[in-house]
């Protein structure tokens, strides 16, 4: 029987930076509705906490949950940093080294909270402002979890609903913007959505978060002028002090050899573009092949090219031992 575990998300934030809704609604089955009570320090009409905080105070949110079965819920509530990149809707482990302060760091621990049948109730959490304030934006979320699992499907395969919702939060001690900067971190082979890639770390070093952001990449074989492995993608928002990594996909295994990266980003007015050379390995091919559940490509090439150098040496060694031993005879004969 197969078994999935299906995460179903409702991001309640801004269209232009988190491309979540403008209404609280449940995510389909879930169950239960979130909403934030946006305060006084609001600085938009967003559905999300977009604040202007002070140094050294205490900055309470305040969300309501309600629930909307006959059944009372115990739910899950933690808050967390947005921190790779791409702005994903759920809790990650990714933590970039340029940040001072996150989200999560700032604020409480995780809560469970029990909600009863069609009630509402509300939760704080306590955000601690450094006194000394900081410099740019902090990205995070309040994110509600019910941690039951909901089974369904039909015969032949379960089919395991986990639901989930969030409401995202930026915080600014001044609505002044840090101009964002980038960085290429790394270029290695590896995957990405069950596909082979070639993966480009990129970084932003600021406490910035922009949006519309357009990124183009090619990798070359060394000395071709022709594109190996191309991608482009526009209308992505990077997050502040984060990092993640953009693939150019391969539909077949990554041949061995050695490329470059020629990749374009531009985004809040700016540009960034970097070429790097990179190697891949065959050991390196065979591991990404074997992780997508593929067998790894057998090196007809050089196996073949073993084997002719192979036959070359035995045929010379034959004729070296031929020549000795004609010389050889014409030796003993001329001796008699």
């Amino acid at each position: 029987m197969k078994k999935k575990i299906i995460f179903s998300l409702l991001a309640i934030l801004s269209l232009l930076w988190f491309g979540g809704a403008h209404q609280v609604r449940a995510a389909e089955g879930a169950g239960f509705t979130i909403s934030p009570a946006l305060p006084q320090n609001q600085i938009d009409q967003s559905t999300y906490f977009n604040l202007l905080v002070k140094p050294g105070e205490t900055q309470r949110l305040l969300i309501y949950v309600k629930n909307t079965t006959k059944s009372a819920k115990k739910l899950k509530v933690s808050a967390f940093t947005q921190s790779n990149g791409t702005l994903g809707y759920y809790p990650n482990k990714h933590t970039d080294k340029s940040a001072e302060y996150t989200f999560s760091g700032l604020t409480e621990a995780p809560k469970t909270i029990d909600v009863g049948a069609e009630a509402q109730v509300p939760v704080t959490f306590d955000v601690k402002i450094p006194e000394k304030g900081f410099t740019g934006q902090i990205l995070g979320s309040l994110y509600v979890e019910d941690p039951t699992v909901h089974k369904s499907g039909g015969s032949g395969m379960a089919i395991n609903n986990k639901f989930a919702m969030l409401v995202g939060v930026v915080l600014q001690t001044s609505e002044a913007k840090v101009a964002p900067e980038l960085k290429l971190m790394d270029v290695k082979p590896g995957t990405q959505d069950n596909q082979a890639s070639v993966l480009a770390t990129i970084q932003n070093i600021k406490p910035r978060l922009f949006g519309e952001m357009t990124l183009d990449g090619k990798v070359y074989r060394q000395g071709s002028k022709d594109p190996y492995l191309t991608r482009s993608e526009k209308g992505w928002s990077f997050a502040p002090n984060s990092h993640f990594d953009y693939a150019i996909f391969s539909k077949e295994a990554l041949a061995p050899g050695t490329y470059t990266l020629d990749l374009t980003v531009k985004g809040a007015d700016k540009t960034w573009h970097w070429r790097r050379n990179f190697t891949i390995t065959q050991q390196q091919a065979d591991v990404i092949e074997e992780k997508l559940g593929r067998a790894p490509q057998t090196p007809w090439l050089w196996i073949i090219i073993a084997i002719i150098l192979a036959l070359v040496i035995l045929i010379l060694l034959w004729l070296i031992w031929r020549q000795r031993r004609k010389r050889r005879e014409t030796d003993e004969t001329k001796q008699a």
